[in-house]
């Protein structure tokens, strides 16, 4: 057995490569929360920019249903495969589960335990030559913007009950007091995606809203649509009625109803 003198030496001799793996582990991890709190930054700023104050925050999850899951074709039965990993308080089945030809849904209602409010919406597809499809859809509505980086993490945790196949969206939603025209809507929105360093790829213009879809190496992550690389998505409408103009920005694209 070595004695004290062998082994303070030893110690010595190994205590350069302790430090060495300490700093690089305390490298990733400090990057890996950068990285979650990069997102949510990036985006608020980009509320900022647009002269809108936020009025609220959206983490939006949609999956597809591995086939191979039991309770694949009851709509009841995946949305609460999601709804229990989530903690859901005062789950309510809503009563008006929807059923025709072609699909069925159920809803369920509920809240996490710092009383955020939650909605999960399961639909089954029938397709004409019988096989079914089922989708998920988890939205956690009016969340602390502080704790975006944790709703994210516990929605896809939740969604990956149900499969691989699955998206989680971050959404801000603002509002400038302010009726903007048309050439307006387009310019603000414009800007948003160039200050964000992201390049136009998908462009929506309708009577009163303006949809820029795009990629910014500033936000971690992305999704393939249409053969395409895309992790930002801005869209202003304006309301006449409302005499304001909401703002949203979300990565990486919207999944909430705007």
């Amino acid at each position: 057995m070595p004695g004290i003198g062998q082994r303070k030496q030893l110690f010595l001799m190994w205590l350069p490569i302790i430090l060495i793996f300490a700093v690089m582990l305390l490298v990733l991890t400090s990057n890996k929360s950068l990285d979650k709190s990069r997102e949510e930054d990036v985006l608020m700023n980009l509320i900022k920019s647009s002269g809108a104050e936020l009025s609220s925050t959206y983490i939006t999850g949609l999956v597809k249903v591995d086939g191979n899951m039991p309770g694949v074709g009851d709509s009841v039965e995946i949305a609460s495969m999601v709804a229990e990993p989530l903690g859901l308080k005062g789950i309510v089945l809503k009563a008006e589960n929807w059923q025709n030809a072609y699909a069925c849904g159920s809803k369920i209602q509920g809240e996490l335990s710092d009383g955020s409010p939650v909605t999960i919406v399961g639909q089954v597809m029938v397709l004409p030559q019988g096989e079914k499809i089922s989708h998920v859809m988890v939205n956690v509505a009016g969340a602390d913007y502080s704790k975006t980086g944790i709703y994210r993490k516990r929605v896809g945790k939740a969604l990956k009950q149900c499969g691989e196949d699955f998206h989680v969206a971050v959404t801000l939603s603002g509002r400038i007091n302010t009726v903007l025209g048309d050439m307006e809507l387009t310019a603000c929105a414009e800007d948003m995606m160039s200050s964000a360093g992201a390049a136009i790829q998908e462009r929506t213009t309708k009577e009163n809203l303006v949809s820029l879809t795009g990629y910014s190496a500033r936000l971690p992550g992305y999704m393939r649509y249409a053969g395409k690389d895309i992790n930002l998505n801005v869209a202003l409408r304006r309301s006449t009625a409302d005499h304001a103009t909401s703002v949203y920005v979300a990565s990486p694209i919207i999944l909430t109803e705007y």
